[in-house]
């Protein structure tokens, strides 16, 4: 677990110390810029932390690593990676659609046919808007679906439970449905 957080603060630290230029305050981000995005529901089952890079007004890359350690008897760990493509408006104010590839594992137990490990991919239809006069902190609004394949093998890793097909398809970062309410900070 010490490993996570160096890492993630090692990342933190590479990403402010990457910023090459300054923007206006006043105006939407319109290419090469970072941000650091959270969605705060998941502090009720660990904790999510990401960076998004604006490509160009219309394109943008986000990876994040979302950790559910307070589930039943599944705590997951996933990454989480997509292009995002502001279809309608630009960077800052916008839809976009989504495609994301995911991977990820369970610590302890898995729910699924002692297959610790999980990879996939999906789709998702998001919004984006300024939440400030400087046009730094943004609110994005996330719904979408997909797929992931268990695989690997880990002996007698799944407790005798009814949940583990619930945890696996609805509440862990595996789940079908990628529904999400997210915050980000323009650097």
């Amino acid at each position: 677990m010490k490993k996570v957080f160096l890492i993630l603060s090692l990342s933190l630290l590479s990403i402010l110390g990457t910023k090459a230029q300054e923007h206006k305050a006043s105006a939407y981000p319109t290419e090469k810029t970072w941000l650091i995005t959270t969605k705060p529901q998941t502090l009720f089952l660990g904790f999510n932390l990401g960076a998004e890079y604006v490509i160009s007004p219309k394109l943008s890359w986000h990876s994040e690593l979302t950790s559910h350690l307070h589930t039943f008897d599944y705590r997951s760990t996933a990454l989480k990676t997509s292009l995002k493509w502001h279809f309608l408006g630009h960077f800052g104010k916008s839809l976009y659609l989504e495609p994301k590839l995911v991977a990820g594992f369970f610590h302890d137990y898995t729910p699924i046919d002692d297959k610790p490990y999980y990879a996939g991919i999906g789709l998702g239809l998001g919004a984006m808007h300024s939440i400030s006069k400087n046009k730094r902190w943004f609110l994005f609004y996330e719904a979408g679906v997909k797929t992931c394949e268990p695989f690997g093998y880990r002996k007698d890793s799944s407790p005798d439970n009814d949940l583990g097909i619930i945890d696996y398809l609805f509440i862990s970062p595996s789940s079908l449905y990628d529904l999400a309410i997210g915050i980000s900070y323009r650097l």
